[in-house]
């Protein structure tokens, strides 16, 4: 290989670091919907969390037995499949709506999702290029220094959509105050409770209890933790 595609080469595997690593607020809404029950929507919350946590190990385990050349591919595979399953989970969301004080949840869902398939669509752009070959016509430096601002900007929406969990969580929480004037009750039965606790675990596994996870997999711990404090059940004794 000549050194000038060694150059181009080492420029282009920087592009398989993006993806390792959208929160866009939208403030309308379609046509008034009846309020979602709050237990459905957490259920459907951890089943999105899993599926890009899927996608994202997919990809991993592919790169570390791909060749660089092929690791590109990957990385426009793996892309565009994490776009396809954002969608997915938009149209679900579509058909989702909380009353207030949660009213604000389901839209700043979306709009990180909105804004990650935006930012993964130029990952897809700039690894295209790359993958097209050596042109004079490029200026590949310039699109290499593309990717620390799109990786960025990938954690900051992903930080995002952590900072949200605690939120999310609250959605299960009954407001009404106990005799000794406690929030302390769930509006979901113990049975419900127990299915999300193993809707959770059998999704990401050992990892929940790991340091050091990315921001999705945090995410499914906080709230993993948090439906196991002491709160007690809607089908248990009020004090």
């Amino acid at each position: 290989m000549s050194s000038s595609s060694c150059r181009f080469y080492g420029v282009a595997f920087c592009v398989l670091f993006v993806l390792t690593s959208a929160w866009t607020p939208i403030s309308t809404y379609g046509a008034e919907k009846p309020e979602t029950p709050h237990l459905s929507f957490v259920a459907e919350w951890i089943r999105q969390l899993a599926a890009i946590e899927r996608i994202r190990l997919s990809w991993k385990q592919e790169l570390q037995l791909s060749t660089r050349e092929d690791s590109l591919a990957n990385t426009v595979y793996a892309s565009t499949l994490m776009q396809l399953e954002l969608r997915t989970q938009i149209r679900s969301l579509d058909s989702m709506r909380l009353n207030p004080p949660f009213q604000e949840l389901i839209p700043n869902l979306k709009g990180y999702y909105e804004g990650k398939i935006r930012l993964l669509q130029q990952v897809i752009d700039i690894t295209g290029v790359f993958i097209a070959g050596p042109s004079p016509d490029v200026d590949y430096g310039k699109l290499a220094a593309e990717l620390p601002k799109i990786r960025a900007q990938l954690d900051f929406l992903d930080h995002s959509l952590f900072k949200a969990t605690p939120l999310i969580f609250y959605t299960l929480v009954n407001p009404k105050a106990n005799s000794k004037n406690q929030v302390n009750h769930l509006i979901i039965t113990k049975g419900e409770r127990a299915q999300l606790i193993s809707d959770l675990t059998i999704s990401f596994g050992p990892r929940l209890d790991m340091e050091g996870q990315n921001y999705t997999v945090s995410a499914a711990s906080i709230l993993k933790a948090s439906l196991l404090k002491n709160y007690k059940c809607s089908d248990e004794s009020w004090e």
